[in-house]
């Protein structure tokens, strides 16, 4: 019996989802939804170097028809869901060196398995590869989630959180609206797939404008500077549409990402709230 390539991919989505609650019951802290958010931040970073910019590997879970779209949505459950979830949840219970081992042994055999179901391909990448960079990726994450506990008074500390928060959720909004409703692409020619160009160039976007952003919620400026702020970006917005890279469903769609970069700067001075509220337990 052949299976549908995405049964997988919706399976790691389910057990993520397990897993969070798990972490969130055992925290009784919601300091746990930025810190959650601050990993896939993390890992965008490092997966815009490795599967965007030097094209690792490919997924193929075959819920798009546009196969880049298909990749990304792939890399997102991946690195957007279940790799996050495990880190959160090591960080919270604090396992230790063998209980590490033994989850990346399991990544390794989940990863081994998604080759030998073709939904999954490797170029030069490597399942040894993956297996280190989840060992850093979880101790990174104890040590994070350790400082968020006790730390939250360094300007630096909560700088980089909400930076890679805002990263993470700018990321997951603007593929989603791009592959679910094609509602605009950046069109920048850097590669031969025009939708690999397209995520190359708003990653790095976002990558930039995320340091304004947390910026001015860490800070606390005053309203009218967060309102030039989005004023601005709204403004670099229409400059790229006249000059023909952001390309546009309807022109109504500027409007709408304007709305989405005001709900964003909302979001994250939330996730600043719960980073500094006293845990209930």
């Amino acid at each position: 019996m052949v299976i549908p390539n995405f049964l997988p991919f919706l399976a790691l989505v389910v057990i993520s989802i397990i897993i969070f609650i798990i972490s969130w019951v055992k925290a009784s802290n919601k300091r746990v939804v930025p810190f959650f958010l601050c990993i896939i931040g993390l890992i965008f970073l490092f997966e815009y170097v490795i599967l965007v910019i030097f094209k690792s590997y490919e997924y193929y879970p075959e819920i798009f028809s546009n196969n880049y779209f298909d990749n990304i949505l792939g890399a997102n459950i991946s690195n957007g869901f279940i790799v996050p979830s495990v880190a959160v949840l090591i960080a919270v219970f604090n396992l230790g060196f063998w209980w590490i081992i033994f989850i990346i042994l399991g990544f390794a055999c989940i990863e081994e398995l998604f080759l030998h179901l073709d939904i999954y391909q490797h170029f030069w990448w490597k399942t040894i590869y993956t297996s280190i960079g989840l060992l850093i990726n979880f101790y990174l994450g104890k040590w994070i989630w350790r400082l968020i506990q006790n730390h939250l008074d360094w300007f630096q500390l909560r700088f980089s959180i909400l930076y890679f928060t805002n990263v993470a959720i700018q990321g997951t909004l603007t593929f989603y609206l791009a592959a679910l409703f094609e509602l605009f692409i950046f069109n920048v020619n850097w590669f031969e797939d025009p939708i690999r160009g397209h995520f190359a160039f708003i990653t790095l976007y976002f990558f930039i404008d995320s340091i304004i952003y947390s910026l001015l919620v860490v800070k606390r400026v005053h309203w009218f500077w967060q309102a030039l702020f989005i004023f601005s970006l709204f403004c670099i917005n229409y400059w790229f549409y006249h000059i023909g890279i952001l390309k546009l469903s309807n022109s109504w769609v500027l409007g709408l990402i304007f709305g989405i970069q005001v709900i964003e700067l909302f979001i994250l001075k939330y996730m600043n709230k719960l980073l500094l509220q006293v845990p209930s337990q």
